[in-house]
């Protein structure tokens, strides 16, 4: 397996990503500005503390671990983020990147984007969205992650990046942040169980694709063991499910009603995004959890950290 780096190896994603690529035999290096004192860093071939932005820092440790494959899950927008956090995050995250991109391509080392599979196509146009569909983004969460992805692809063509995109729905799971307001199911797991009040964006009938963090970190995982480059997959669980059921399932699970306030719906929120994975499930062996089981789970990692 190549050896690998994970530039923002530290958050929700990265921990994920890091331990299925752990599992799976991977030499896994880590890279980010801090890092928590967890079990599965020590595991790690590498964890390096620095800017996922500072190039010469991020070439540094390519070089000197002779990094085969570098995964990048760097990003500082959410989809509710100001025209300034876009402007930073052009200056400050994607500018660097499009830099290190143009030196892995001339260095021949692989590269995976993980892009969004929501917000990169905005509203659209069939139930199930394919990773053919017209990407019109309708946040700028969404543009800059499709600014990235043309990016990678245009090295692809002119440098010869080997590259492999992956385009995830709504990841939840274990050590997902409810304090970043980012992730329904772990803020609403999280408020419900503090008593607090839930707010909701519109009438609770926005409908997303929503999957399991293990899953996603598997089948990434698996995308590399099947040495699949120069390829681009949406990974879902290809099935939608609405704010409203959302929340009823958690209710179901926890035993306690959910105290909702509605607010007016947000100019950035398609109504409806559900993936299309049949191009995944064409490459690897991909079954996801089913959505009730994911909660269930993840409820139970919350009272085991606890005890």
């Amino acid at each position: 397996f190549p050896v690998t780096i994970l530039i923002g190896g530290a958050g929700f994603l990265g921990i994920n990503f890091a331990k299925a690529l752990h599992d799976a035999r991977h030499e896994v290096h880590l890279l980010d500005r801090r890092f928590q004192p967890l079990q599965v860093f020590s595991m790690m071939a590498g964890v390096h503390e620095g800017d996922c932005n500072n190039l010469e820092s991020i070439l540094s440790i390519i070089d000197g671990q002779q990094i085969e494959c570098v995964i990048n899950l760097a990003s500082g927008l959410l989809p509710s983020s100001s025209f300034e956090a876009f402007d930073h995050e052009l200056r400050e995250i994607l500018s660097p990147g499009f830099r290190l991109v143009d030196e892995l391509a001339r260095k021949n080392i692989k590269y995976v984007y993980v892009s969004s599979g929501g917000a990169i196509y905005g509203q659209p146009v069939s139930a199930l969205t394919n990773e053919d569909a017209p990407k019109n983004p309708i946040s700028l969460y969404g543009l800059s992650k499709l600014f990235f992805e043309q990016y990678v692809g245009c090295a692809s063509k002119v440098k010869g990046l080997n590259y492999l995109i992956v385009r995830p729905s709504n990841p939840y799971g274990l050590f997902q942040n409810p304090q970043k307001k980012q992730g329904l199911i772990a803020v609403v797991i999280d408020k419900i169980l503090k008593g607090e009040e839930v707010d909701i964006w519109g009438d609770g009938s926005v409908v997303r694709d929503y999957i399991w963090v293990e899953d996603l970190a598997n089948a990434v995982s698996e995308l590399l063991e099947r040495n699949v480059w120069n390829e681009t997959f949406n990974i879902g669980s290809g099935i939608g499910s609405s704010v409203n059921e959302i929340i009823k399932t958690i209710e179901d699970v926890t035993g306690v009603r959910a105290n909702c306030r509605f607010q007016e719906s947000r100019a950035i929120d398609v109504s409806r995004i559900v993936l299309d994975v049949s191009r995944l499930r064409a490459a690897i062996n991909f079954e996801p959890m089913m959505l009730r089981n994911g909660i269930e789970q993840y409820i139970e990692g919350l009272r085991l950290a606890r005890v």
